[in-house]
Order: C-alpha cells, then sequence, then structure tokens
C-alpha cells in the first residue's frame, strides 16, 4: 500500500531528476553550439579566405614571371608584356580584397608586397631600341647582397614572405578545426551519457511509484475480466492519477459484475429464442415437392443471423404445373423476416387457390397495409412441362434469369411496379407473360443481394458475372445451379453483411407438348445488356 508522503516523495525525486537533467542538458547543449560555432568560422576561414589567397598568390607570382619574361626578351615580347600587366593587376586587386578581411599582420604583408611590385615596375628603366620596340631590363644587384628595392629579387622574396604568413595562418584554422570537432565529439558524447543515466533513473523512478501499482491495477483487471469478479484492489491512500485510475478500476469491475450477470440472462433468452428463430428461417427458406416434371433449388442466406427479408417457395398447381417465388422485402433482420414471413403466407394461400398472378401480387399489397415504411419485390413464375411454357409476373424484382438449353442466358422483365402500400394497386396493375419453356431450359431467380454484392474494393458481382457462371454450367440442374452462384459470391468477397442473397432454381426433366396444346405465347424476353434494371429495395 502506497501512503500519501511516499507519493509525493517519489514525485519531488522524479521533477528534481528532470530538472537537473534538464540543467545540464542545456549547458551542454549551449557549450556544444560555442564549439560548432567556432569550428564553422575556422573552417569557413579556410575555405574562403586563405585557400582564395594562396591560390591569388600564386597566380600574382606567375603573372610576374611572365612580365620578368616579356621584359627580358626584348621587342619580341612586347605583346606578352601587356598581358602579363593586364594579368597581374587583376590578381593583385583580387588578393587585395582577401587580405582585407585577415588579421593586422596578413593585411600589411600584402600592402607591402603589393608597393614592392609597384616599386619594381617603376624602376623598369627603358634599354636599346630594337625595331621600334623599347626593351626593359630591371637593375642589377651585387653578388651575395640583399636585394635592392625595386628588383624582381626584392619582389619575389615579399611574395615568399606573404605564401608562408598564409600557409601559417591556414595551418593554425586547420588545428582549430581539429581542436573544435574533439571538442563536438566530446561533447555529443557527454549528452548521450547524460541522457542515457536520466533515463535510467527516470525508468527507475517510473517503475517503483508508478508502473508496479499500474501492473497490479492491470491485473486485477484481467481477473476481473476472466469471471474473478470478487477480486479487490487494496486502492492507493491519497490523492494523484493512481488513486484515480484505482477508482475508474473499481468502477469497471462493479461494470464487469453487471454484465456477467447480464450475459447469464441474455444466454438464457438466446435458449428460449434460438428454436424460435430457427424456425422463422426454416419458414422463409421452406418449399414444397414441386409438381410432376419439375425440379428445384433454392436457399436463403440472411445478412444478419438466421433471419432474412428474403422469402421463396414452391407450390404445385392443381393443373400438374408448378409455381415457384421469390420475394425481398425491404431491409434485413427481425423486423424485415417476420413481414417476409407472413407476405410468404399469402403468396402460397393465393395460388393454393388458383389465383391468377396478378391477384396473388395484388392479394401481397392488401397485406402490407399499414407497412407504410416497408415494401417488397416479388417474382412469381408458373412452370408447366406439359405444355412447355413458362408465365410469370415480375413485381419490380430482379429480373429472372432463363438459361437455355443452348447455353445462352436471357433475362424475363419486369411486368409492374414494387409492391408498395402508398402505391394504388388496381387489377391489371401487375402483368403475366408467357414464353416458351423447353427441356435442358433452366430458370433462376435471386435478390438483388446477389447481383449488386461489392467486394472491399467495391466492384459489384453484377448481372454479367451471374450470366457467365450460368452460361458455363456443365450441369445445368437446379442445385448445380444455385451451388455455383453462391460459390462465384463467395470467391468473389463480397459482403454478406450487406444485404441477404437468395437464390431458387426450378427446370423441367421433361416437356411434351404439341403445336395444337401450346397456346399462343407472347415473347417478353430478352438479353441481359438490354434490360432496364428495376428499383431494388432499400
Amino acid at each position: 500500500m502506497l501512503s500519501l508522503r511516499g507519493l509525493n516523495g517519489s514525485r519531488l525525486l522524479l521533477i528534481a531528476v528532470i530538472g537537473v537533467a534538464a540543467v545540464l542538458a542545456v549547458g551542454v547543449a549551449v557549450v556544444g553550439l560555442v564549439l560548432n560555432a567556432h569550428h564553422e568560422q575556422a573552417a569557413g576561414r579556410i575555405e574562403t579566405r586563405w585557400l582564395p589567397a594562396i591560390a591569388e598568390l600564386g597566380s600574382v607570382r606567375g603573372s610576374l614571371g611572365d612580365l620578368r619574361a616579356a621584359a627580358l626578351v626584348g621587342a619580341a615580347g612586347e605583346e606578352l608584356r601587356g598581358d602579363a600587366r593586364v594579368a597581374l593587376g587583376e590578381h593583385l586587386e583580387a588578393l587585395g580584397r582577401l587580405a582585407a578581411g585577415a588579421d593586422t599582420e596578413v593585411r600589411a604583408g600584402a600592402v607591402d608586397f603589393d608597393r614592392s611590385v609597384t616599386r619594381w615596375l617603376d624602376a623598369a628603366r627603358p634599354g636599346t631600341v630594337v625595331d621600334g620596340v623599347r626593351v626593359y631590363a630591371r637593375p642589377a644587384s651585387a653578388a651575395g647582397a640583399r636585394p635592392a628595392a625595386g628588383t624582381y629579387a626584392a619582389v619575389d622574396a615579399r611574395a615568399g614572405l606573404l605564401a608562408t604568413l598564409l600557409e601559417r595562418r591556414r595551418l593554425l584554422d586547420v588545428e582549430d578545426t581539429s581542436k573544435h570537432m574533439n571538442g563536438v565529439m566530446l561533447y555529443i558524447l557527454g549528452l548521450s551519457a547524460l541522457l542515457l543515466v536520466a533515463a535510467v533513473v527516470a525508468a527507475a523512478v517510473l517503475q517503483r511509484h508508478y508502473l508496479a501499482p499500474a501492473g497490479a491495477l492491470a491485473k486485477d483487471l484481467r481477473r476481473a475480466a476472466s469471471g474473478d469478479t470478487a477480486a479487490r484492489h487494496p486502492g492507493v491512500i491519497g490523492r494523484g492519477w493512481i488513486g484515480r485510475l484505482t477508482q475508474e478500476a473499481e468502477g469497471v469491475r462493479r461494470r464487469l459484475d453487471l454484465s456477467e450477470r447480464q450475459s447469464r440472462r441474455d444466454q438464457e433468452a438466446l435458449v428460449q429464442v434460438g428454436p424460435a428463430v430457427r424456425g422463422l428461417h426454416e419458414i422463409l427458406a421452406a418449399r414444397e415437392d414441386p409438381g410432376p416434371g419439375i425440379v428445384a433449388a433454392g436457399d436463403v442466406r440472411a445478412a444478419e443471423g438466421l433471419i432474412a427479408g428474403d422469402y421463396l417457395g414452391t407450390v404445385p398447381l392443381p393443373d400438374g404445373s408448378t409455381a415457384v417465388f421469390l420475394g425481398d422485402v425491404c431491409g434485413h433482420g427481425v423486423a424485415a423476416g417476420l413481414l417476409a414471413v407472413r407476405l410468404k403466407s399469402v403468396v402460397m394461400v393465393g395460388l393454393r387457390l388458383g389465383a391468377e398472378l396478378d391477384t396473388a401480387v395484388r392479394a401481397v399489397h392488401f397485406a402490407l397495409v399499414g407497412e407504410e415504411e416497408r415494401f417488397t419485390t416479388l417474382a412469381i413464375a408458373v412452370l408447366d412441362p406439359a405444355r412447355a411454357t413458362l408465365t410469370w409476373v415480375n413485381a419490380g424484382h430482379e429480373e429472372p434469369f432463363l438459361r437455355r438449353a443452348d447455353g445462352t442466358v436471357e433475362r424475363l422483365e419486369a411486368t409492374g411496379p414494387i409492391v408498395h402500400p402508398l402505391l394504388e394497386a388496381p387489377a391489371g396493375t401487375w402483368r403475366t407473360r408467357t414464353t416458351r419453356l423447353g427441356t435442358g431450359d433452366l430458370l433462376v431467380l435471386s435478390t438483388d443481394g446477389l447481383t449488386e454484392g461489392r467486394d472491399s474494393s467495391g466492384r459489384e458481382f453484377g448481372d454479367h458475372r451471374a450470366c457467365a457462371v450460368l452460361a458455363d454450367l456443365t450441369d445445368p440442374t437446379p442445385l448445380a445451379a444455385v451451388t455455383a452462384l453462391y460459390t462465384a459470391a463467395d470467391r468473389f468477397a463480397i459482403d454478406w453483411e450487406r444485404d441477404d442473397v437468395s437464390l431458387l432454381a426450378a427446370a423441367p426433366t421433361q416437356a411434351k407438348s404439341t403445336a395444337s396444346e401450346i397456346p399462343r405465347v407472347e415473347t417478353a424476353v430478352k438479353e441481359p445488356a438490354a434490360s432496364p434494371r428495376p428499383s431494388p429495395p432499400a
């Protein structure tokens, strides 16, 4: 258990450590900045003053040599002499600018050298005239004597002295940069050592006075999360963030205790509700055995749990034909599923009573009274293998697929609007269409959860993929078609939680008909590319 005195003492110790480390870091940083500034200054003098000055002095000496050689060769060097004078003047001017920013000794040396050059140029006297050109010579000096002022030897001696002075200054700055670099390295090492010591001390203080108590709290929370809600932390006497954290931990423990009791109640409720949910799913996906000559297969896959807003069924009719239907209620979940159960019952009762397809859809419309925020799409098809006909009504539903025996895929267009309680529904609102149905033909009804399903990148599964799957079937049976479409949707990785996905397929096993038995067929089948898409349920 931590005491108030211990908590305040640890806080003061941590503040003291941080303060000392900050002061030392600032001091070391200032020293490092000063050393770095001196280093930059010395390196700058080397690069921008001494090396350029040494180079200019060398150029001046070269120009002096050219001028002397031109004077010695007489008339033949007159042109060379003029070029050398121009170059000498330029280099002397550049050397003077560089020396002007240096110390007094360097400036004096540069001035003396410039004067010596001037005296030498002024002391040059005219000699003989050869072919109209004057020949210049220099005054002679006695052997072993000090070079007389105004001679080339005196100029060369001054140049040597100035070169030695510039090189000495360069070497001094090179030595300074080396010392400053060593100082910067020592500064970096000192700062690193200081930060390491501060980090170790701070880590020790944090571990002892903060992390260890926080770890104890975390241990108690883990015990509470594992179900041991009787766990109690002794708490911290006093104030501070550890005390507040302990209070929060105790609050979490109490909430976990309440959550555990609520979870047990919820589990008991699920045990009671689970069979009802499975029963609703079975009702929505249940199919009666089709009439003679027809096989069917289908399934309902809910976006949430087991209850979907889709409903399907097969109903054998008294005349030997078979009706299949697939509906899609707006939305998904429990509310949509309960409404779907009611609408499925209405459709099945209407078909069993022999109602026309339009009448069956209108019955669904009347069943939606009071459901102003809900609507449904619905497709009903009657397969008559004896007459080789397929009759359907499509109330704004996803256009069914009709795969012919030769592998081509057609779409059965919508024959009326969606079934909405706010829309008027007089007799004839949903028209009936009929087309031929032969052996090998396959009818597939789907909800828009398949064709409008999207993968993680936002691409739609689309009608074209569904048509391609059906066209490529090697076994064009209802069960194989349903399995292939669901498999393709899984491989495409559609978002199953976005919408319910339901499929119902049916096909004749035989088709016996004669021309006299088949009534006039109103062809209303079209290719997928030309079909306008109906408005899907929200």
